[in-house]
This record gives structure tokens, C-alpha cells and sequence, in this order.
């Protein structure tokens, strides 16, 4: 079990690079920071300092032990700046979205948030073009199968199992068996849509949009490839039939991206938080 006390005075000494310095700033007898670093030392079996008569300095697990511990006070800071801090944040969040999400569900959750937080401002910004974050100065993005650059970090909200879907009209005017056969071409004659698939130019209306697509498909213009819930009621009014081929799309994988920092804004924080709870 991880000695607080021993954390304390070890950050103490990597930062000031000083056992004297340390125990100056802790108001203890250098005798008893020098024993707190042996004892944690001997709880960890690494040696964390290089030591000599003239300075102090980090060994490589030391460099790392302290970026650990930086890492989780940040994160100690944070949580209770939160709770603490909760009803005073305010302040602008840019948040990025692509243009085929959801409208109701994302304004659910962004007017929910805002009575929960009246004194912080949202500007959505809805693209499809992988914004940078930083140079643009966005706080989040929220992005479907392919996060972004190995700097950020993406955490997993959802994950929707895609199908093929067509109109019962559609369906009777083509020779379905040749797309059965798992001839991908053939489906590419018919595909007016797939998530992270380009128009192939076989087709004569093609488009990114998921809800464009999914009335196209009703109204017996092709294929698409949509998750299962936003043709449910589409399914249920038999106004599209789901289809059994071969070749299964990836399921849809939907990530909240933002910058890798040590230190995130309290009012960035609380809407990762807010996310990533509403989605769980």
C-alpha cells in the first residue's frame, strides 16, 4: 500500500533536487526525509536518486515514479476542484462533432449539461474533417472509427453493430442472389452508403449523411449500411428490410478525443465526465 507521506516528501526532493531544500519546505529534520526515501525506496526495490555529496539527482525509475505521481495528484487536484468547485466554473468549451451524429440525442445532452452548468458556454462545431485539436483550440471531438493521432487521447463511448438495409420495393427489382454471393463489386452497384467508405461512382446518389441515406434507402434508391438503431423504427414501419449478405460492415465505434495533458481545465474536465457518463 502506497505510504502518502513518503509520495510527499519524494515529489518534494525530485523538484527541488534538494534533501535540505525538501526538508526546509516540509519543516522536518532532513534525518527524517532522508528515511522516508529509504523506506520508500525499499518498498518499491528500485533506487529512485543518484546521490553524492554535491547534488541529487533522478535515476531513469525515478523519472518515471515521479511522472506517475505528478500524473495522479494532477488527477486528485482535479476531482475535487470539481466538486468543489462545481457551481463557480465558467468559461467557453469548443466541442467537435461529425455532421452524420444524431441532432436530438447530442442536443439532450448538451442542454442537460448546461442546466447542470449555467455559467459554461458550448460552440459546436459539426465537420467531418479531423480538426486539430490544439491549433484549433478545441477542447473535445467526439469521432467515429478513427480517433486521431497518437498525442491524443480517445476513450471508447459507443459501439453499434452496423447491417445492410434496403426497401422491400429495392429489393424486388434487382437480382439479390448476386450480391448474396459475397461479390463485392455487385454490392458496390448498389451501396448508396457505408460509415468510412467513399462513394464508389457505380451508384447514381451517394452521400455521408446517415439520416440522408436512410431515407434515400426508404424511398427504393439502394443499399445502406446503417447501425441497427437508426433503422429500427424504418424497420418496424416495413418501410426497410435488413439484409443477410456474407460480407458484414464493422461495427460503428464512437470515440471522445482530446489532447493528452497532465493538467486538463477543471470546466473540460467536467464535460468529459458528462459524456462519457451519459453514454454509459
Amino acid at each position: 500500500m502506497s505510504d502518502l507521506t513518503q509520495i510527499q516528501t519524494f515529489i518534494e526532493v525530485a523538484e527541488n533536487g534538494s534533501f535540505a531544500e525538501a526538508s526546509r519546505k516540509l519543516a522536518l529534520p532532513r534525518s527524517t526525509v532522508s528515511a522516508r526515501i529509504q523506506a520508500l525506496e525499499k518498498r518499491l526495490r528500485v533506487r529512485l536518486f543518484n546521490r553524492n555529496t554535491r547534488r541529487v539527482s533522478l535515476t531513469n525509475e525515478g523519472s518515471e515514479y515521479l511522472l506517475q505521481c505528478q500524473q495522479a495528484l494532477s488527477l486528485l487536484r482535479t476531482t475535487e476542484e470539481k466538486f468543489a468547485n462545481a457551481h463557480r466554473l465558467s468559461g467557453q468549451l469548443r466541442l467537435t462533432v461529425p455532421v452524420a451524429m444524431p441532432k436530438a440525442p447530442l442536443a439532450d445532452l448538451l442542454a442537460d449539461f448546461s442546466r447542470h452548468y449555467p455559467d459554461l458556454s458550448i460552440d459546436v462545431v459539426v465537420t467531418d474533417e479531423a480538426l486539430d485539436l490544439v491549433a484549433e483550440n478545441i477542447d473535445l471531438a467526439i469521432r467515429g472509427r478513427a480517433p486521431g493521432d497518437l498525442d491524443l487521447i480517445a476513450r471508447e463511448l459507443s459501439r453499434s453493430q452496423v447491417s445492410y438495409f434496403a426497401s422491400p420495393a429495392y429489393l424486388e427489382s434487382i437480382a439479390l442472389e448476386s450480391i448474396a454471393e459475397g461479390d463485392d463489386f455487385e454490392l458496390a452497384k448498389h451501396c448508396i452508403f457505408e460509415p468510412g467508405k467513399s462513394g464508389s461512382g457505380l451508384v447514381p446518389i451517394s452521400t455521408t449523411s446517415f439520416e440522408l441515406a436512410r431515407e434515400l434507402a426508404i424511398r427504393g434508391k439502394g443499399i445502406v449500411a446503417l447501425p441497427n438503431n437508426v433503422c429500427a423504427e424504418s424497420i418496424q414501419r416495413k418501410e426497410l428490410v435488413k439484409i443477410e449478405l456474407p460480407s458484414k460492415p464493422e461495427s460503428l465505434v464512437v470515440y471522445l478525443v482530446y489532447p493528452a495533458r497532465i493538467h486538463m481545465a477543471p470546466r473540460v474536465r467536467v464535460l468529459v465526465d458528462f459524456i462519457v457518463e451519459s453514454y454509459a
